[in-house]
């Protein structure tokens, strides 16, 4: 299935067009497709940490924060728990989960 294709055209300085001149040589691929991809893999990527950040903040769910950065669930409680949010599991939480498996 084609993908919708638009052009862009902007101006970089020139060290940034070395840069990627130098990366597409080791790539071996053109600089047009090497663009592409980074700018693909930086979407990805702000997408990923906006919807971590507001997981983080109690904006929303790891559920939701998986889905709007297209990452598994679990690895989104893995970057989660990477970058020091502290546990949304609270104590009283836990307290109730262990008296559930505490048998009778």
């Amino acid at each position: 299935m084609a993908e919708n294709v638009r052009q862009l055209n902007l101006r970089v300085p020139e060290n940034i067009v070395q840069g990627l001149d130098e990366i597409a040589s080791k790539e071996q691929i053109d600089r047009t497709a090497l663009a592409r991809k980074m700018l693909s893999e930086a979407i990805q990527r702000w997408k990923a940490d906006d919807a971590i950040a507001a997981c983080i903040r109690g904006d929303i769910t790891k559920a939701r924060a998986a889905e709007l950065a297209s990452m598994s669930l679990y690895d989104i409680m893995d970057e989660v728990r990477r970058r020091g949010a502290p546990p949304s599991y609270t104590l009283d939480e836990l307290r109730q989960d262990l008296k559930l498996l505490r048998p009778s």
